[in-house]
């Protein structure tokens, strides 16, 4: 099984970086649909595109909103510098 420690191209645009970014710091899909002014079901069919790419959950619930997981966080710290 390979891993995809860090964002290599494939697959991923300055769109699904920033919807990476804005899940992370909103911490829901509401918050960061309402940061990227689109649906909340647009955020996630994008959340399970990145899944499909990284072969990741990147988020767990927590509470009333979600989490990064390890994998999530670390690449959307590469992520803002790409951006």
């Amino acid at each position: 099984m390979q891993s995809m420690s860090k964002i290599d191209g494939s697959g991923w645009d300055e769109r699904l970086l920033q919807l990476l970014v804005a899940v992370v710091d909103a911490g829901s899909i509401t918050g960061a649909a309402q940061r990227l002014g689109v649906t909340q079901s647009a955020v996630s069919h994008q959340l399970d595109k990145l899944r499909a790419i990284t072969g990741d959950p990147l988020f767990v619930k927590s509470g009333r909103g979600i989490v990064a997981t390890a994998r999530a966080a670390g690449l959307a710290v590469q992520a803002r510098e790409l951006l």
